[in-house]
């Protein structure tokens, strides 16, 4: 047990002095590295595409071309862990690098990235590097008929099955600078993506691959736009989607409470997103069977497997290790936010043998351990975003109607008057919580009386969420 605590203490001491020495942009020296032999890759396997279309095998000029293809690939695994080569319309990004090319050049990419269109593919994973004779494979593969359509991908994959280590990714698309999400089902949309990233990721770590960063802190994104384009509907979309598993569920949850809580901490937009991606990495632990008290060390080991040392990296790995860490250790920020995000979810959530608490009464257990347990200043924080009466809390009001929360605070004069949608009305009967109300506009009529348990009375307050993210009345 000592041994343990030793080697976690010298691990945070370690992490808090690269912290000192790290930059506020990514290392340059291996950002460059993968840029130069990630447009050199680029550049071998369109001339392995095209070449595999004009020669026969054995062309001395195509073995050539797949020899240092392969050197080069081997390079990059060496460097990453995993490389992922990934095209986002006309740009090719090596993991979180894009890989700029000059005016000339932008052909040879647009080849590449059209001969994945073809398949209906946005990309390719190489978990270990490959010999040459395989990439001469891969090529061909590309060069040869794409499958019908709507199984372009899975045709492709199936012609890659044999080769070690790859991944045919889908197709991937960045929102344009100005152009505006759909605020009515931008945010459910974004957690429905979310978890297939998120089960994605779970199942490579799983199997001892790493995940894929691009994609996690595009969801990460994505998360951010949704929350400022309606933050209300961000708010009170579902938070159990019940056709995912409850390890995803706990991680998109804890990423979207996070990142409300950096927002109201008005966080730098970088600083945002590397919150998130912590959030969404912080129990990846659990994917290769580590228990409670032993996930955060086996997370940040797993973590750690891909290469290079940058802020947002060490920001994570610290999170990792720190997230179940009391205020009174002083762990870093995102490890602070994290565990407020963490156990309120934990309270909130249905668990095994652990009925969920009402989201008001959970926050008020916490309140009660805030400068221990909690950071207070955050803590005070993350009450005053979420409200007195948080989203999905059920209410009795003074005449008897039962209502849901649907906002958060909104502002102080308002931080205990919600709005809220009636499910049960004054005479007792069930409503579809299609009916609103300012409780801060009828402050004067009507006022909350008292918190119920929704479990204890059999009341899906799920059914007024998802009417707020329907947009009615």
């Amino acid at each position: 047990m000592g041994g343990s605590a030793l080697s976690v203490g010298a691990m945070q001491r370690s992490l808090q002095r690269a912290v000192a020495r790290a930059s506020l942009a990514d290392d340059r020296d291996l950002a460059g590295r993968i840029r130069d032999d990630g447009q050199r890759l680029v550049f071998l396997l369109n001339g392995l595409v095209r070449s595999s279309r004009l020669y026969q095998a054995g062309n001395a000029a195509v073995d050539a071309l797949a020899a240092e293809a392969a050197q080069m690939l081997g390079r990059l695994v060496g460097l990453l862990g995993a490389a992922h080569v990934v095209a986002v319309e006309d740009q090719i990004y090596v993991n979180e690098i894009r890989v700029r090319m000059k005016k000339l050049e932008q052909e040879l990419l647009d080849q590449l990235v059209a001969e994945l269109g073809r398949h209906e593919a946005g990309g390719l994973s190489f978990h270990a590097p490959l010999e040459p004779e395989d990439l001469k494979a891969l090529a061909r593969a590309l060069a040869g008929p794409a499958g019908e359509a709507g199984h372009g991908r899975s045709a492709l994959a199936a012609r890659l099955a044999g080769l070690p280590g790859v991944e045919v990714g889908g197709k991937y698309r960045f929102r344009l600078k100005g152009e505006k999400p759909s605020t009515r089902q931008d945010a459910a949309e974004v957690l429905r993506r979310g978890a297939s990233v998120v089960e994605d990721t779970l199942a490579r770590l799983a199997a001892g691959r790493l995940p894929h960063p691009l994609l996690v802190r595009r969801v990460v994104i994505d998360l951010v736009d949704a929350l400022d384009a309606d933050s209300r509907r961000a708010a009170t979309v579902a938070l159990r989607q019940g056709e995912t598993g409850p390890g995803t569920q706990h991680l998109l949850a804890v990423s979207r409470l996070a990142l409300r809580l950096g927002r109201a901490l008005e966080l730098p937009d970088a600083a945002l997103s590397d919150l998130g991606v912590a959030a969404m990495l912080h129990d990846v632990g659990y994917a290769r069977g580590s228990d409670r008290d032993a996930h955060a060390m086996a997370g940040a080991r797993m973590l750690l497997r891909q290469r290079g040392f940058h802020e947002g990296k060490i920001r994570r790995l610290q999170a990792t290790i720190e997230h179940h860490s009391s205020a009174d250790r002083s762990p870093c920020l995102f490890a602070r936010i994290l565990r407020i995000a963490d156990d309120y979810d934990v309270l909130t959530a249905s668990r095994p043998g652990a009925p969920p608490l009402p989201p008001a009464t959970a926050q008020a257990a916490m309140w009660a351990a805030r400068g221990t347990v909690y950071d207070p200043d955050l803590l005070a924080l993350f009450v005053q975003a979420m409200g007195l009466y948080p989203p999905g809390s059920l209410l009795e009001l003074s005449d008897g109607r039962w209502v849901v929360s649907v906002s958060g605070g909104r502002d102080a004069e308002r931080f205990a008057w919600p709005l809220a949608r009636v499910v049960r009305d004054k005479e007792g009967r069930v409503r579809d919580g299609a009916e609103e109300m300012d409780l801060f506009v009828l402050r004067e009529f009507v006022r909350p009386k008292r918190v119920l348990n929704p479990a204890s009375h059999g009341v899906d307050v799920g059914a007024a969420l998802e009417a707020v993210q329907r947009g009615t009345p």
